[in-house]
């Protein structure tokens, strides 16, 4: 049986390297068994989050709020 994956897409203000990195590690802390990764060559600066089960929308955008940055989810 094929589990469903929940797929959740951020625009952000994340700009360098090291801090997507830092949120990435901490996001992956919080989200069980979740992919997390940035794409920061497009301009609106994407945050990926990739769970087998539903994605707690608020919880990402308050640990990216938390480190001093914005996420909002894109529809």
């Amino acid at each position: 049986m094929m589990m469903k994956t929940s797929i959740e897409i951020f625009k952000t203000n994340v700009l360098n390297r090291p801090v997507a990195a830092k949120l990435v590690k901490c996001l992956e802390g919080l989200l069980a068994q979740a992919k997390v990764n940035f794409d920061l060559e497009d301009c609106d600066h994407i945050l990926r989050v990739e769970a087998p089960q539903a994605i707690d929308v608020a919880l990402v955008r308050n640990c990216v709020l938390y480190h001093g940055y914005e996420a909002e989810r894109l529809p």
